[in-house]
């Protein structure tokens, strides 16, 4: 189903579904957290050179297929929620290590009541938050 969807997007965008942007995505579904682009290089040198994952990436950025996750001026990708629940981010600020979670009903209902009192019409919303993991704060 994912890979279809994946499919579809490519080809609604007039891209070809090559080989390397297979593998590319496969990397991207696997991992459960966002990925640097030094890992995604690394992880798919038997397919691709460095160049052709700056290339795909910014082309899956373009029609939606991933996004960045700063980590101050860095930053690392995942796939959109386009392909996995929605979620959110706790980013370390020692190691930038990166801690996805999903918000409860409580917070979206929040947010919801919050666009209301503004009348403002909520289509998405992001929550970053940054701090200190386990790790780092012993």
């Amino acid at each position: 189903m994912i890979e279809e969807i994946f499919k579809d997007t490519l080809k609604k965008s007039r891209l070809f579904c090559t080989r390397e942007r297979v593998r590319l995505f496969q990397e991207l579904k696997n991992s459960h957290d966002p990925c640097s682009i030094a890992h995604l290089v690394s992880a798919t040198a038997e397919a691709m050179d460095e160049t052709t994952v700056y290339r795909n990436l910014d082309a899956f950025e373009k029609i939606g297929i991933v996004h960045r996750v700063y980590t101050g001026w860095k930053y690392k990708v995942e796939l959109s929620d386009m392909f996995r629940d929605h979620h959110h981010h706790m980013t370390c600020t020692t190691c930038g290590n990166i801690i996805s979670f999903e918000e409860p009903e409580s917070l979206e209902t929040e947010l919801k009541k919050l666009g209301q009192k503004y009348n403002f019409s909520v289509q998405s919303h992001t929550l970053e938050l940054k701090g200190l993991c386990s790790a780092c704060s012993n």
